[in-house]
């Protein structure tokens, strides 16, 4: 005979279970969330090629959307995930499993600082400063991704882009200034040589915050720097070819945060004219006399006139080039791989 009070009493136990299990989310996969990682473009500081280096952890969050319409959720709430030498992937020190059904976005930012946030609105956010006296080589990436829980990828591939721009200086002499000259037996050779000292810039935007969505800048304009781009005590010698054709020569590669350049923006170099003359009797081959001469320059430009905006993800180059005569300033834009170029102004 059977008791009606054990047999009510299993009920409740299955009413119970299933009324906690209510919001709990299903797992699909025995497997933890892992990742790959990738550049969309590659970068000269932090991501030197479309591989994201391996030393190199990011900060990661994701967000489930269930099917059924019920309100997201944070699956993965800010998890610094680090490269796995063993299992060849990057993961999370604490695992992660895909839900049921739905989808789930994933928001990973790089380098891991705490000025880098969540946000199911807005994406990722970064509140960002460079100071002038500040690494100018960190490369803010962010990225983002959807997966599908019932048909995701075995590595969730992370595709990281750029927040920044990429500012490339380089310089050359504005021509070939050395010279020689005969009358009668004696000849006189002038070697004129062109030395870069230093160039900065300043007035620029230096804090603003970074939002994925919309993508953009909100800028601090009373925030602006001033950066040292090259100085040499023994300077930089700027040269031609045999064909007495300028060589560009590369400065140095920053990354700065994307603004219209203020008017106040400026670039200022400092070089100066190494004249050696000499004059030589040719019947004797006896040097007369032989000496140099130092004569220093300098000049300040205003940015905005040869670049007005930097945007996002895009590289600017200028080309600085100096010597006798006033200093001249061109500029190249191309996205960041360098695939397409367009020359303002005339080189």
């Amino acid at each position: 005979m059977s008791c009606p009070g054990r047999g009510i009493l299993c009920i409740l136990a299955i009413i119970s279970i299933c009324s906690c299990t209510k919001n709990v989310i299903h797992h699909v996969d025995t497997e933890p969330m892992v990742f790959s990682a990738t550049a969309s473009h590659s970068s000269k500081s932090i991501i030197t090629t479309t591989n994201y280096p391996l030393d190199e952890p990011f900060v990661i969050e994701a967000i489930h959307h269930p099917s059924n319409g019920a309100e997201s959720k944070v699956l993965i709430d800010r998890q610094v995930a680090e490269y796995s030498f063993e299992n060849v992937f990057w993961r999370t020190e604490k695992d992660y499993f895909w839900p049921t059904d739905g989808t789930v976005t994933f928001y990973a930012g790089s380098p891991v600082v705490p000025e880098i946030s969540f946000s199911e609105e807005h994406g990722v956010t970064a509140d960002w400063s460079i100071p002038g006296d500040s690494d100018t080589q960190t490369d803010l990436c962010f990225a983002e991704v959807t997966e599908n829980c019932e048909t995701h990828s075995a590595l969730i591939p992370i595709v990281f882009s750029h927040a920044l721009s990429q500012i490339c200086f380089k310089a050359r002499t504005l021509k070939h200034y050395s010279y020689s000259r005969q009358e009668n037996n004696l000849i006189q050779a002038n070697i004129i040589t062109v030395v870069l000292d230093s160039v900065k810039i300043g007035g620029i935007i230096s804090k603003g915050v970074f939002t994925q969505k919309p993508k953009g800048w909100t800028l601090d304009e009373s925030e602006t720097a001033e950066y040292l781009i090259y100085r040499n005590f023994e300077g930089l010698e700027l040269n031609c070819d045999r064909y007495d054709n300028p060589i560009l020569q590369k400065l140095c590669n920053i990354l700065l945060i994307p603004q219209s350049l203020q008017e106040g923006a400026y670039l200022k170099e400092w070089h100066h004219i190494k004249v050696r003359s000499s004059i030589t009797d040719t019947s004797t081959g006896q040097i007369i006399s032989d000496q140099t001469t130092i004569f220093p320059y300098s000049q300040e430009l205003p940015l905005r006139r040869y670049c007005p905006v930097w945007e996002t993800d895009i590289k600017y180059t200028f080309r600085i080039a100096v010597g006798m005569d006033p200093t001249e300033i061109t500029t190249a834009v191309t996205d960041w791989t360098e695939t397409k170029e367009i020359i303002i102004g005339d080189e």
